[in-house]
């Protein structure tokens, strides 16, 4: 298709941009290699696009690959952004050809204002053929003599060179509902962009349904920016699960893409009415009010299908602790996690609006688990990316524990700038390490609990007891703040407090060199807390209380410390003899909406291996299953040996370097 035709069609808007894609990010330099190689009739590749029906029969073309180019061209010979442009107007604003040397180069007035050769090439296009005589005059004058006719040939003969651009053919390769499946299209979507923005089947799904409901982006943001003001952080392709589950009860985004806009537009907003609900619960009877506490995020798009197909009426408390419990379940096993989108299909089809579908659901997910009942072994995980830290926030806010300094209980409903809560180590980290236990054991859940963003900071790195004469020296200051006497002096204060965030009153597993029986008696004491309380919500879960808790399992051998740092700095040397940019060593993996550290990686190369290429990668040695776990859901290509991440590196990257080379 012409150049002409396609920015007619971007005027007409048969062609548009989907909302999923980046905004116009190209420099001047660029703009100006783009129409140099058009008018020198050089290749500057095709565009893709994907032809979509909308409900009144029409088809609308989004581009999927082209759009900075396609932006380019309409700026430049249309004299203004199309209408989908997003981003900054001047890369393209003022660009000047010069008819004599036949250079494109953006205005400088100091180098061309003296120079009528220079042409201003927006002027040029819409002037048109017609017009170039006119504005051949206006630059050059009237001709005088055949010196001068032969230049206004020439310079003619340039500049209808220029307008020819807009006579240019691009191709457009196109790909249909009918030929490529959602899944076919993002992953093509992917490949033409790997360095910008990565698509998913939501995104597209997203796409299509603003083609037919222009407004739709904007609505589904105004829910997800007031959730964002509760804490809770929610993508739009979630929100769109959500919607789906609702109209269509399925899981798959291809099911949206047949209904028709009206019932997308209507299911919004009961999708809307169940979500909010369904948070009230979270919050308020299980505590867990912000988005890090939040897991089995996606339980929710089964639980507002459930609304959805309840009878009108009012839903009883019980029916409310039913799928309670099994969104707390749900959360712990992990159920979610890996197949997503297989495991939500599965729960929707079981869920049927009533205390029958209900019990489907949890017997269903005790037979996939194996058991309901929470051990202390459960609490064997370490860090903040571990699948129970949430449990442990919940039993914080409903089970009755208190603030260390003041007594009070840590409920939702506290007031004041120091009352969020924040994680509290019950040993001090540094005290830990200097009496040699190491990162999954001084991080572990038994060793964490929750205080008052106040109470966090006077405590500081308090020790519960008196250090053992092996940290003393080093350490003495960390009985400073509350005496000697250790956390005894915080239970002598305020009776109970202790007992209440579930720490072993045994003074001598306070002591450093106890710690390990510390964690397995608190382990104990979380693990009875945390079935105590899902009784309360369905009682059926005390029938699993006799069971014997089992013996934990005897993990692999652990690497020391030593011994690791050896193996990292040997690879260390091992990569950059490869001509590889080195790993970031102890990278600590962030939450982008809160900041806060989910999984410290040994060795990881985020922006990728080779450094700006291809996904992200980690080195896990001796982690657990959830860090593990969370890593590879932030988007790492994860290894767990030296040996095994060499082999990767040796295979997939230097392979790779050898096969672009020749």
């Amino acid at each position: 298709m012409k150049i002409d035709a396609i920015l007619t069609q971007v005027e007409l808007g048969k062609i548009d941009l989907p909302r999923f894609q980046r905004g116009y990010v190209w420099k001047r330099r660029q703009v100006r290699v783009l129409f140099d190689s058009l008018y020198r009739k050089h290749p500057v590749g095709s565009l893709l696009t994907w032809l979509t029906e909308l409900d009144d029969g029409t088809v609308k073309e989004l581009l999927l690959d082209g759009q900075q180019r396609v932006s380019s061209l309409y700026g430049v010979i249309r004299g203004q952004a199309p209408e989908f442009f997003r981003g900054d107007s001047h890369a393209f604003t003022g660009l000047r050809f010069h008819a004599e040397n036949e250079r494109f180069e953006f205005y400088q007035p100091i180098k061309m204002r003296d120079d009528p050769l220079w042409f201003d090439v927006t002027e040029v296009m819409q002037a048109g053929v017609g017009g170039l005589a006119g504005l051949l005059e206006e630059k050059l004058g009237k001709p005088d003599d055949q010196i001068d006719a032969t230049r206004y040939i020439e310079v003619g003969s340039r500049l209808l060179q220029l307008l020819g651009v807009k006579d240019r053919d691009i191709h457009i390769e196109q790909v249909t509902d009918t030929t490529k499946s959602i899944d076919t299209v993002v992953d093509i979507f992917n490949r033409l962009n790997s360095a910008g923005t990565t698509l998913s089947s939501g995104d597209l799904a997203l796409a299509r349904i603003a083609a037919k409901w222009p407004e739709a982006r904007k609505e589904m943001g105004r829910y997800v920016e007031k959730w964002r003001t509760h804490g809770f952080n929610f993508a739009y392709d979630w929100l769109l699960r959500c919607v789906n589950a609702v109209v269509n009860g399925e899981a798959a985004f291809q099911h949206l893409h047949d209904t028709p806009r009206d019932e997308v537009r209507d299911g919004l907003q009961r999708t809307v009415k169940h979500v909010d609900a369904v948070l009230n619960q979270i919050s308020k009877k299980l505590g867990l009010d912000h988005d890090r506490v939040l897991f089995g995020r996606f339980s929710i798009p089964v639980l507002v299908r459930h609304l959805e197909l309840h009878p009108p009426g009012v839903m009883s408390a019980e029916e409310w602790n039913r799928l309670l419990y099994w969104f707390l379940q749900a959360g712990m096993q992990g159920r979610f996690s890996g197949t997503t989108e297989t495991k939500i299909r599965q729960d929707l089809v079981t869920v049927d609006g009533t205390v029958a579908g209900i019990e489907r659901l949890i017997a269903d997910i005790g037979t996939k688990w194996g058991r309901q009942r929470v051990y202390a072994s459960d609490f064997d995980a370490w860090s903040l990316g571990a699948r129970l830290y949430p449990v442990l926030y919940w039993l914080t806010r409903v089970g009755g524990a208190k603030n260390f300094c003041d007594g009070i209980e840590l409920q939702d409903d506290l007031l004041g700038k120091g009352a969020n809560l924040e994680v509290h180590h019950i040993f001090p980290k540094a005290v830990l390490y200097d009496a040699g236990y190491e990162r999954p054991q001084v991080n572990a859940l038994g060793n964490l609990c929750f205080l008052t963003s106040e109470c966090n900071k006077w405590i500081g790195a308090a020790c519960p007891a008196e250090p053992s004469p092996f940290v003393k020296g080093k350490h003495d200051a960390c009985l400073r703040r509350i005496g000697r006497e250790g956390y005894f002096v915080l239970d002598q204060k305020n009776p109970g407090v202790l007992e209440s965030q579930w720490i072993p009153m045994d003074k001598e597993l306070w002591k450093v060199e106890n710690y390990l029986s510390f964690l397995e008696a608190r382990r104990h004491l979380l693990a009875d807390a945390a079935n105590f309380h899902l009784a309360a919500l369905y009682p059926a879960h005390a029938e699993l209380l006799s069971a014997v808790d089992p013996v934990p399992q005897t993990s692999q051998p652990q690497v020391s410390v030593e011994d690791e740092e050896e193996m990292l700095e040997e690879l260390q040397g091992w990569i950059s003899e490869r001509g590889l940019a080195s790993g970031k060593l102890g990278y600590e993996l962030r939450d982008p909406a809160t900041d806060q550290i989910q999984a410290t990686i040994d060795l990881a190369w985020p922006n990728g291996l080779p450094e700006g290429q291809g996904r992200p990668v980690a080195l896990l040695l001796n982690e657990s299953a959830e860090t593990y776990r969370t890593v590879s859901q932030a988007g790492f290509d994860c290894h767990t040996s030296v040996e095994a991440f060499k082999q990767y590196v040796n295979a997939e990257i230097l392979g790779e370097f050898a096969d672009s080379v020749a």
